[in-house]
């Protein structure tokens, strides 16, 4: 895109020097970077702002730079990646055309919507090491800002039109913000205060003389060339030896309104659809069942089958999965600290208050392949119960808790015996009771806890349960 907001910006602190008495910017200084090409002179900035000018840049238009990251980043999709390119291209045609749509509705260049191959090659379940999500890798953070819902049931960065949405309103907002869409999708990339703050700190406000200055982070610098050398090679396909043309894309989904609370399997069953065909359909599911607590919720399904879904709602309803409103998280029943003594063992220690190993370790964050050493602190679980075994005093002179080993018992016929369980991420009370094979109600009254309440990765639950299925469960890998 062609800027003037450098050659602004040269003007503007040139009359202000003269009305100041001093000078303020260097004339004519050279720029090099250490990713220029050898041999490629070094850009003065009268050259940059004669190549990049972007005062009055327009919103709704992304206009192709002449830059030579730009044409090497060409060579590298057109040559060295050429068949992960197309295989790239073969996926976004199933998103361009309805995802161009949402942009043009929006006032934005139909093109930008390419940012989603060079964020995840249009996968909608892509994930990055920083927790982005989707085609667009959205941040949560972001996501929610953007109106994008995320729960343990949903995460609609992964929804593909929805995410395209909020990427959009996104991408208009930092145009706004910085004036250029060079600057915005750095912002995109890096985040708006990163680029705010190499602005402030260099006084440009063009991304190519930044870039050119070394004021941004490495990946941004590459970010914005491969954005612009996308569109290059997608406007010039054929040119290219690519086979891409989106015009001829086929709706193959249709959504029908579907109860929360129904698992995919149940309707895959009705419909003659695999369950991961479906899944596959609806990729911003986290579990495979339409988020319990909603009316309706549009279910993505192939093409014909939406009227067979709704007449097998209304034939044979299903059986719903309840919702867990979120309330306030219990306090975790209260642990012991113990001091290792020589000769401890995790098989020991597990046998010793009744808890797994693996259990117990998960407990202490560690592992049972760590060995134990003398004097070092563990937590156990405290039990309730009258047969005591004093423990070590906590750190900073905390009282004494004591912890107890539990008594084996028999009711209904079957061997019962009290443990403890530390809550995961996304567990829920009636996943835990399932395991158990015990009543919701039951593990709530065991723990003074209310139906729907919403638990917190890190607590302990005390859990009366077959001595049998604790035997075999004690085998598996929590």
């Amino acid at each position: 895109m062609k800027h003037n907001s450098f050659a602004f910006f040269l003007i503007t602190g040139w009359m202000v020097s003269l009305a100041a008495g001093c000078s303020i910017l260097p004339s004519r200084q050279s720029i090099s970077h250490p990713s220029a090409p050898p041999g490629h002179a070094p850009i003065s900035s009268l050259e940059m702002q004669t190549q990049f000018p972007s005062a009055g840049a327009l919103k709704s238009e992304l206009t192709m730079p002449d830059h030579y990251s730009i044409d090497a980043w060409v060579r590298c999709f057109t040559e060295k990646n050429h068949n992960s390119f197309q295989t790239q291209l073969d996926r976004a045609c199933h998103y361009v055309v309805p995802a161009q749509e949402i942009f043009v509705r929006k006032g934005l260049p139909k093109d930008l919507v390419y940012v989603a191959l060079i964020e995840s090659g249009f996968s909608p379940t892509a994930e990055s090491h920083a927790n982005a999500v989707g085609m667009w890798q959205i941040i949560s953070k972001t996501g929610s800002r953007f109106g994008l819902e995320q729960n343990q049931w949903l995460d609609e960065r992964r929804h593909p039109m929805k995410a395209a949405q909020a990427a959009a309103d996104y991408l208009s907002f930092l145009f706004d913000t910085f004036g250029s869409w060079p600057l915005a999708l750095a912002a995109y990339n890096a985040g708006e205060k990163t680029i705010q703050k190499s602005i402030d700190r260099s006084g440009v406000r063009d991304f190519w003389a930044l870039r050119e200055n070394g004021k941004l982070p490495a990946e941004t610098r590459d970010y914005v060339p491969k954005v612009y050398a996308a569109v290059k090679v997608i406007r010039n396909c054929s040119q290219y030896g690519f086979r891409f043309n989106p015009d001829y894309y086929l709706v193959r989904h249709e959504t029908v309104p579907v109860p929360g609370g129904v698992k995919l399997s149940w309707i895959g069953k009705q419909i003659g659809v695999p369950e991961d065909s479906l899944v596959n359909c609806n990729p911003e599911l986290c579990k495979p069942v339409t988020p319990p607590g909603c009316s309706d919720y549009e279910l993505c399904v192939p093409l014909g089958k939406g009227e067979d879904v709704l007449a097998a709602l209304t034939n044979c309803p299903p059986q719903k999965i309840t919702s867990e409103k979120p309330l306030a998280a219990p306090s975790p029943p209260a642990a012991v600290v113990y001091r290792v003594k020589r000769g401890d063992s995790w098989s020991g220690l597990a046998a010793k208050y009744g808890c797994p190993a693996n259990m117990l370790a998960a407990l202490n964050g560690m592992k049972t392949s760590r060995p134990l050493k003398a004097g070092q602190s563990l937590k156990l679980p405290a039990w309730k119960s009258s047969t005591s075994v004093p423990v070590a005093k906590a750190n900073r002179g905390k009282e004494n808790i004591i912890a107890s080993i539990p008594d084996k018992k028999k009711r209904s016929g079957g061997e019962q015996k009290r443990i403890s369980y530390v809550v995961r991420e996304g567990d829920t009370l009636w996943m835990i009771a399932g395991k158990f094979h015990i009543p919701v109600k039951t593990l709530c009254t065991q723990n003074n806890l209310k139906p729907n309440q919403k638990l917190r990765p890190g607590n302990l639950l005390l859990i009366n349960a077959d001595w049998q299925e604790l035997s075999r469960m004690a085998k598996r890998k929590y």
